[in-house]
């Protein structure tokens, strides 16, 4: 076959009379040898990186282990630990865990990667409790199973959470199950580490969300920094091949962390994406502090506005039991959903300062955090403090545009009132939020939004009419025009902007726990715009709605109830509700709403006819508790709950 010649493509373009297309002819010809290039270059590096792990996996890989999340010195302490106290039977538990999870992927006909490493994983932590080598070799075989996956692991532009997962998983076998397996053995991993850690750096496949702040960058950077980490070079004597990406991945990460989470905290893109983010970003922390042998520093430099997260987001958090194994909700802002993950408070216990460190105890305790983290880090001589001691009650982070009113940290009863304007739109998961309030309080969730969609019939707000089922929301950004905290978790925030097509849409909000009410919360929205019509309020399913003659009560099967009041501005006897999905239709990523053992499907909304402006009271009162007494103060332009005073601004 005759080869391609260049000169060939001179010559013909030569004969070209016309400049403009002989320059035309040079373009797409420089463009296709470019493609060709690059498409040569990538092909070389994929054989290269082939040939270059073969070569390494008949090196023998040596290094200390475990050194990610543990160092292998404070292994025997943690296998004592593990016989008595808080943590005994912990391995047991984990065992039986660990053999329904092999049946059940044993028993099926396709086993998915990420399920195969999980299991590799969590025998893994079995060899690191016990030092049991049966399960390090099980660990093993599962990895062998892992390497032959076709979907994810072997193909270099699968979907990158899942391949980063993968490689979480793949790197704590390794780390953890080092010592109990045979050189080859170490060798084939390492050498499978190697090409799980070069694919991620380089893609997260084509549905990835590529921009900066994306909790997509933070899994990937987090699961290659944790991945070369505990990945060995096996010739010693030369450059190790990890040492650029590592680079690479510190830089990422640390501007990643630095747009992600806002200078007062806030996560860009809600809290529950931040416990999944850093369920990636956590693990890699730790672990590059200790290959620094510095176990104080991750947060300092690669996350430092993370120091601020805790506390401006676990001031929204509830220890309410969602089903076994799952504690805590919090306001559902962005497009998020209500249940909160675990893990994030027992990684804590190793990335921030000890100042922090009694009320991080506190609220692992109270959200029974239960997860590996935990049982690694837990400091069990340690006296928790109340995060009221450390000023958790209100918080406000002036970026995203929300504020955070809490009535006490007690039990799963606590109040706890958020209201935002998003400030701050990102090119990351946000949600039609834009002026809305949530709330949370005697064990249930209370005024909930949309969960995981862009949809907004399921939104508790202003609306020109009453909205499609299908109807989208606008991404303009609020403004948080002022706030300010009172004593006991009290205070107000206003805020200005719409993203339901309202125009001039002004709301105030103020929550109010002061105890002369007789009731367990007072709150009060006050809206003004140009063409509000439809007010709406949206509760769980599960709450039930009794409708009165000045609006409706929602009741909670807790017990409590929150009566809601039009004060002025509504349309009278007008009150509709009807059921809206939660967040679409169920899938892997919208569980719906979890609470006490049970999954809903549908938030329930409730709607006051209204023109332009409107004034609504909200009293929450306790079970068998009565209403307090409500009256208008008409020369004081204010309303009094009980013994309360409010003023009024409409």
């Amino acid at each position: 076959m005759e080869k391609y010649n260049i000169s060939n493509t001179m010559i013909v373009m030569e004969l070209l009379e016309n400049r403009y297309t002989m320059k035309f002819f040079r373009i797409v010809i420089f463009m296709l040898w470019a493609i060709v290039v690059g498409v040569y270059s990538a092909l070389a590096g994929q054989s290269a990186l082939q040939e270059e792990v073969l070569v390494r996996r008949n090196a023998d890989v040596v290094g200390k282990h475990p050194r990610g999340l543990i160092l292998a010195e404070e292994v025997p302490t943690l296998r004592k630990r593990l016989s008595s106290g808080r943590y005994a039977g912990v391995a047991e538990a984990l065992e039986r865990e660990v053999n329904q999870l092999l049946f059940t992927l044993d028993s099926a006909s396709i086993v998915a990667a990420e399920p195969l490493a999980l299991s590799a994983e969590k025998l893994a932590v079995l060899y690191l409790f016990t030092g049991n080598e049966r399960f390090a070799e099980r660990a093993f075989h599962q990895l062998e199973l892992l390497f032959e996956d076709e979907i994810i692991v072997k193909d270099p532009f699968s979907r990158g959470l899942t391949r980063a997962a993968v490689l979480r998983s793949v790197a704590i076998a390794y780390d953890f199950c080092f010592t109990g397996w045979t050189q080859p053995w170490r060798n084939q991993v390492n050498a499978e580490l190697l090409k799980l850690i070069f694919n991620t750096q380089a893609n997260m496949g084509r549905e990835a969300n590529y921009s900066l702040v994306s909790n997509w960058m933070g899994v990937r950077w987090g699961a290659v920094l944790l991945g070369g980490m505990v990945w060995d070079n096996p010739d010693s004597e030369q450059p190790s091949p990890i040492d650029p990406l590592v680079w690479d991945a510190t830089k990422r990460l640390a501007d990643h962390t630095q747009v992600n989470i806002y200078p007062q905290g806030w996560n860009a893109e809600s809290i529950g994406y931040h416990i999944y983010n850093w369920s990636f970003i956590g693990p890699a922390l730790i672990a590059f502090q200790n290959r620094r042998s510095h176990l104080s520093d991750g947060l300092k430099l690669l996350a430092p506005h993370a120091l601020g997260s805790l506390k401006a987001m676990g001031a929204a958090m509830v220890s309410i039991p969602a089903r076994a194994g799952l504690i805590g909700m919090k306001p559902d802002l962005s497009d998020d959903n209500l249940n909160l993950g675990t893990g994030l408070f027992g990684m804590a216990f190793r990335l921030y300062p000890q100042e922090q460190q009694a009320t991080i105890k506190w609220m692992h305790d109270y959200l029974g955090d239960s997860s590996l983290y935990s049982v690694l880090y837990y400091p069990e001589d340690l006296v928790a403090e109340n995060p009221t001691e450390s000023n958790w009650l209100s918080q406000v982070d002036t970026t995203q545009g929300v504020v955070v009113f809490r009535n006490k940290f007690a039990d799963s009863r606590d109040v706890v009132a958020a209201f935002n304007t998003s400030s701050k739109r990102i090119a990351g998961h946000k949600g039609p939020d834009v002026n809305t309030f949530r709330i949370i309080g005697g064990g249930a969730p209370l005024v909930i939004g949309g969960g995981r969609t862009n949809k907004i019939a399921g939104q508790t707000n202003l609306f020109t009419e009453k909205p499609a089922s299908a109807g989208a929301g606008s991404p303009d950004p609020g403004r948080l025009e002022k706030y300010g905290f009172f004593q006991g978790g009290s205070g107000y925030a206003v805020g200005v902007g719409s993203s339901t097509g309202v125009v001039g849409h002004r709301r105030k909000f103020t929550a109010n726990y002061d105890p002369r009410s007789g009731a367990v919360a007072v709150f009060l929205v006050e809206d003004q715009s140009e063409n509000g019509q439809v007010w709406r309020l949206a509760t769980p399913e599960f709450n039930q709605i009794k409708v009165h003659d000045s609006g409706y009560t929602i009741l909670a099967p807790t017990g409590y109830a929150l009566h809601v009041f039009a004060l002025d501005g509504a349309v009278e006897s007008a009150v509709s509700q009807e059921l809206v999905p939660y967040g679409g239709s169920l899938s892997r990523v919208n569980p719906g709403i979890i609470w006490n053992n049970e999954r809903y499907t549908h938030g329930k909304v409730i709607d006051f006819a209204m023109k332009q402006n409107l004034t609504v009271l909200l009293v929450l009162t306790g079970p068998n508790e009565a209403l307090p007494s409500i009256e208008r103060i008409p020369e004081t332009n204010g309303i009094r709950v009980g013994g309360l005073k409010l003023k009024l601004e409409n």
